[in-house]
Parts: structure tokens; C-alpha cells; sequence
């Protein structure tokens, strides 16, 4: 399994990065905005409540390792983190390629769904309780959580917070 500092190397990755606008963003996005793995603690994930309410991966509990990565991604305008500690048993999609061949499957075996909802059940059918994922855009690793009953939410925070450079 490659770490979030590998993925980002992965030619790909730099490829959406390079779209992502000129080199001056591209290091501030690293910088501030991409998880990095020293800032990890075992079993424990975090959840920012700022975050727009696209689709994405389907419906589940969008979590991160780096607290700080999330903190100044999805909650710039203001929002909360939460602290979870459990230990779920996800499929490593964070290859482009094996993410689109998994959607692609998912979308033959469970075609009537709509939201993404195929990716959860083709995930859930498997075993698995989520999916571990790269987006270079937001915050690079992240997870989506479907079987939430082996998370345990641990630390809701009261305030706002709000991006600190």
C-alpha cells in the first residue's frame, strides 16, 4: 500500500495537480491542503463538517487521517471537526485505474442505483466497510466510510474553526 506522499509522486497525480492551476498553487495545495502520513494516529480519523455535500463516492462518512489537511480544505468558511477512533476494513482504491475498473463493475452489477449508490453496495458486498481513496484536489488520502457501526464518534467540536496559514 503506498503512502500519501507516494501517491502524490504517481504521474497521474501530478497530472490533475498540473491542472489544478500554476505552481504557485499547486505548492500551496501541497503545503496546506494534502494529508501527509507524520500527522497520522492509529485508528484515529477525522470528519470536517464544512465540506460542500457533493456526491462523490456515493452516501457515507467522508473521513481523513490529517485533522490540519481537512481542517483547511473543507472547512475555510468555517466548520467543525469531528474526532472517530475505529478500525474498518476498507478496499485500497487510490490507484486511478483500479478505482475506475471497481466503478466500473459496480455499475454492471447494481446498474438501477442512483448517487453513486453502486460503489457502497459492490463495497459492502465484498466485505469491505469502505473505500480508501486519492483526490489530489481536496485533500489527497481520504475514506469513505458505508459500515459506520465499527466507527465510534469520540470528539465533537463545539466551535467553528477556520483556516490558519
Amino acid at each position: 500500500m503506498l503512502t500519501t506522499e507516494k501517491l502524490l509522486e504517481l504521474p497521474e497525480t501530478r497530472k490533475r495537480l498540473e491542472n489544478y492551476g500554476d505552481d504557485y498553487l499547486i505548492d500551496r495545495k501541497i503545503k496546506f491542503d494534502l494529508a501527509k502520513t507524520k500527522n497520522y494516529k492509529n485508528n484515529l480519523y477525522f470528519h470536517a463538517t464544512g465540506g460542500c455535500s457533493e456526491i462523490g463516492l456515493g452516501k457515507g462518512l467522508y473521513l481523513g487521517k490529517d485533522m490540519r489537511a481537512l481542517n483547511n480544505f473543507y472547512n475555510s468558511e468555517g466548520g467543525r471537526i469531528e474526532v472517530y477512533c475505529g478500525n474498518f476494513k476498507y478496499i485500497d482504491l487510490t490507484q486511478y485505474d483500479d478505482l475506475d475498473k471497481f466503478e466500473e463493475e459496480a455499475k454492471q452489477k447494481f446498474s438501477d442505483c442512483n448517487y453513486n449508490e453502486h460503489l457502497k453496495l459492490l463495497t459492502l458486498s465484498k466485505g469491505y466497510d469502505g473505500i480508501r481513496y486519492y483526490d489530489p484536489i481536496a485533500t489527497g488520502e481520504e475514506f469513505i466510510v458505508y459500515n459506520t457501526i465499527k466507527l465510534k464518534l469520540i470528539k465533537k467540536s463545539r466551535k467553528k474553526m477556520y483556516i490558519s496559514l
